[in-house]
């Protein structure tokens, strides 16, 4: 009886362990589910090419283009893809279907749909289309982009996927350890991918701790346990393609640059008495060029006895071009698209050969986000013309915001000779609040931000000779009036305004009250503008630049030529 009575409780223990251990072997031993490539990259036809740059996959959403298409022997990219992750310097305009493409001395013009391209007037061939068009995307042959673009690629097939590696890439790689499998997720419970065997190199793309990310040499992502990794290492991807030299044309002493400017024919006629009135200014910018229609055609007030007058005196010239002014011109449409590109380049070129001006000096501000492209690529294009026709092209920029990133200074100075920070506007004609034109700490910061892309010997200061009167009035309406340095200080003076300096500010500050209103104003004057000198003499920048002739204070110049020599 005893032992009968013991039975079924040990059967029961017995069910329980087996259960147990069949939970705990359900729940920790490893799944045998396999998931197929081609779940794993869903390419949506069999032409689509599944796209790992640098260790990078990005999963195409349903609908989307694909990243990467195969058309018969070649693979092509998509182009907002490579300029995303691979190389920006890509342009196309979708109006004219044409792709321009800028090296250090070349320009590449490329047609969609064609085998032939041009490298500046030179016919060239290629065995196959360049640049293709499909489901409302552009794509272009990897095996044409690797003659500009250093990099190298692994084609893989069942599905298509390209593995590209870009000249510089540093990568974590280790050799596997033992044979096993490389999962989706990390954990034993994830669907397997592909088999690995000891000894293969795999690139570790991320540690989760007891896993790793990896990508196989043929193209597969997945999750390994770390245990399987042998000892990783750095190796950096060697470039094949030379190293790009890009040339910079200098003024061999400091740039003490004033902008002069002329808004007709007859104002070139004032250039005798401009000169007689300053000292220390070595190159002259008068605002001659005006864009003057979508096609890039523009408002051209040079004159050669203006430049001729000008090297007399030891002082080049750079011809100012600007789209101030230009009410019923689209800016975005003339950059972005490149016959309107063209012809503003050969615009200028022309005018600057023919007035034997020393150089141009480019200022389009208040650009829009959506002329990003056509922009630098303006800058690139024109960099080139002048270089060309031994002539300097400068770019003037504000100070760094992330609203300004777009403007793109650190390609601005690959091609272009000097950058021209305009440290003035801190505050101005529309800001909701009364403050400094430009306050020297916030001059200070946009040095210090913008040599972060620009070097140092190729950034010229830009300083105010101009200041803003503000009025508040009782309703808290807030207007300002630009003015000279003197006539700023003679109003605030003629008004009573007490006057003291500003450590903070690096500025004489004035206010006083009347008929109900608030006038301030942040004074510019010489001991300000030898503050920002200074700062332009500590960071041993390329010089100074001054906007604008005839609002300055004629004691400045002796000021400037101490600073600038």
């Amino acid at each position: 009886m005893k032992r009968r009575k013991w039975i079924l409780p040990g059967i029961l223990l017995i069910v329980l362990v087996c259960l147990a251990a069949a939970f705990l072997i359900h729940r920790y031993a490893p799944s045998h589910e396999t998931m197929s490539l081609k779940d794993y990259f869903k390419p949506q036809s069999d032409r689509d090419c599944a796209v790992i740059l640098d260790g990078n996959y990005e999963p195409v959403k349903t609908g989307s283009p694909a990243d990467g298409l195969i058309e018969g022997n070649r693979v092509y990219i998509r182009l907002p893809y490579l300029k995303e992750y691979a190389d920006d310097s890509y342009v196309y305009d979708s109006t004219g279907g044409i792709l321009r493409y800028a090296t250090d001395s070349q320009l590449i013009t490329v047609p969609v749909d064609s085998n032939s391209y041009t490298v500046d007037q030179t016919t060239e061939s290629f065995d196959d289309k360049i640049l293709i068009c499909e489901n409302n995307a552009v794509y272009i042959c990897l095996d044409w982009v690797k003659n500009y673009t250093d990099l190298t690629y692994q084609l893989e097939k069942s599905p298509y996927r390209v593995v590209i590696e870009t000249a510089g890439w540093e990568k974590t790689t280790a050799a596997l350890r033992s044979s096993g499998q490389l999962r989706q997720y990390g954990g034993v419970k994830s669907r397997i991918l592909s088999e690995v065997k000891k000894g293969d190199r795999v690139s570790v793309i991320e540690n989760y701790g007891s896993w790793s990310k990896v990508l196989t040499k043929d193209g597969v992502i997945g999750c390994i346990q770390n245990r399987k990794l042998g000892k990783t290492g750095k190796e950096t991807v060697k470039a094949s393609l030379p190293e790009r030299n890009y040339q910079h044309l200098t003024v061999n002493k400091k740039i003490s640059l004033a902008w002069h400017q002329v808004t007709s024919q007859a104002a070139n006629n004032n250039l005798p008495s401009v000169l007689s009135g300053i000292s220390g200014v070595n190159v002259l910018s008068p605002t001659w060029y005006v864009l003057s229609d979508n096609q890039g055609n523009i408002t051209d007030l040079s004159s050669l006895s203006y430049v001729a007058d000008c090297h007399q005196k030891q002082i080049q010239v750079w011809a100012l071009v600007s789209n101030i002014g230009a009410k019923d011109v689209d800016s975005t449409a003339v950059l972005n698209t490149t016959s309107s590109r063209d012809q503003l380049v050969n615009n200028l070129i022309t005018s600057a050969i023919r007035t034997k001006v020393d150089g141009i000096n480019v200022d389009l501000e208040s650009l829009s986000g959506k002329a990003r492209d056509g922009y630098i690529e303006f800058i690139r294009e024109l960099a080139l013309k002048c270089h060309q026709n031994g002539l300097i092209l400068s770019v003037d920029n504000y100070i760094p915001t992330s609203s300004s990133e777009f403007y793109q200074r650190k390609e601005q100075a690959a091609f272009a000779d000097y950058l021209i920070m305009m440290a003035y506007d801190e505050h101005y004609n529309g800001s909701k609040e009364a403050g400094s034109v430009a306050s020297i700490d916030w001059v200070k910061n946009g040095i210090r931000k913008t040599l972060e892309g620009v070097p140092a010997d190729q950034l010229v200061l830009g300083m105010p000779f101009y200041t803003r009167v503000w009025v508040t009035g009782a309703d808290g309406s807030l207007t300002s009036s630009a003015m000279g340095m003197l006539d700023a200080l003679n109003y605030m003076q003629s008004n009573g305004a007490e006057i003291k300096w500003s450590d903070e500010d690096g500025q004489n500050y004035g206010s006083f009250e009347k008929d109900g209103k608030t006038y301030e104003c942040w004074l510019e004057d010489t001991k300000s503008l030898e503050l920002k000198l200074q700062a332009m003499q500590d960071s041993k920048l390329a010089g100074g630049a001054f906007w604008k002739l005839g609002m300055e204070d004629p004691s400045v110049w002796s000021l400037v030529s101490q600073y600038i020599q």
